[in-house]
């Protein structure tokens, strides 16, 4: 149940988009039902897609300072790629053109998008792979890792790891504790990033209660939200049911995790550019009134 007095709708999995054409249905469903989406790309789809140089600036708007910038084809690339996916997937929630958006950027880096407060974004890439997540229901974080990534064997539990946490990393079979440890370290990215903290937040100072097994991704995402659990730094469960976290085995051999805190900036479920403006009017002409 939800603090709204419903149940809520299960966080969606992420759906694949080849390129700007999408598919996009997915994502526009996954907003309809549940509020939030998830999006994950291929660099080396998206790439074989960009277009020349030349034609680049005006897709980048504010952000072609940053793009001119960097050095070399390969970074360049990968900036206008997750700067372009980030656009077309706002785009298709609002309803409106991409170029018509405007990327910018708070104090701790965090993107968002100009104009349209009550909508929340996050990006995390690795590779070749780029997972967006959108919400109008308050804010959102996402990372992902590959499966492969090793954590196990490097003592890196003492640095990411609370007391509780470790003491129940200790009794996870050895096969299994790198997948356990990768899921811990996705969500505890994912909640920063949803915090607007990144990495300045200590990983020890919180903790994650997950599900144990050979593949913590897998499962429904209804069954994921539910057994993961936000704890403080004891071990003590946070009562703040405004926040749901989930993780997803992606086909691509990749590990993704969300955090979602449903503060409900908007009254309504409806994201398209028509709608968000006009609340923006009717908020402005209440504060003329006032």
């Amino acid at each position: 149940m939800s603090r709204h007095g419903g149940p809520r709708p299960p966080l969606p999995t992420p759906s694949r988009v080849a390129g700007p054409a999408g598919p996009w249905a997915r994502l526009l469903h996954d907003l309809d039902t549940a509020g939030v989406g998830l999006v994950y790309a291929s660099l080396a789809d998206w790439r074989s897609l960009l277009p020349p140089e030349e034609e680049r600036r005006p897709l980048l708007g504010r952000d072609w300072t940053r793009y001119s910038r960097l050095k070399g084809d390969q970074l360049r690339d990968r900036f206008l790629t997750t700067r372009l996916l980030i656009r077309h997937t706002a785009a298709v929630a609002l309803g409106t053109e991409p170029t018509s958006l405007e990327l910018s950027y708070g104090l701790n880096g965090r993107v968002r998008l100009r104009g349209y407060d009550q909508i929340d974004v996050s990006l995390s890439h690795t590779g070749d792979l780029l997972l967006c997540g959108i919400t109008s229901l308050g804010v959102i974080g996402v990372d992902t890792e590959p499966l492969t990534r090793r954590l196990s064997g490097r003592d890196v539990e003492t640095l990411m790891c609370t007391a509780p946490e470790r003491l129940r990393l200790a009794a996870v079979p050895a096969e299994e504790l790198n997948g356990a440890l990768l899921t811990l370290w996705t969500l505890k990215e994912a909640y920063s990033k949803a915090l607007g903290q990144g990495l300045r937040f200590p990983f020890t100072e919180f903790g994650f209660r997950t599900p144990t097994g050979p593949n913590p991704g897998a499962g429904t995402a209804e069954e994921a939200a539910e057994t993961v659990l936000l704890e403080r730094s004891n071990g003590t469960p946070v009562a703040d049911d405004t926040w749901r976290f989930a993780t997803f085995t992606l086909p691509t051999g990749h590990l993704a995790a969300i955090a979602l805190q449903d503060t409900r900036r908007s009254d309504q479920p409806d994201t398209r550019a028509g709608t968000a403006l006009n609340r923006q009017i009717l908020a402005a002409i209440g504060s003329w009134g006032r």
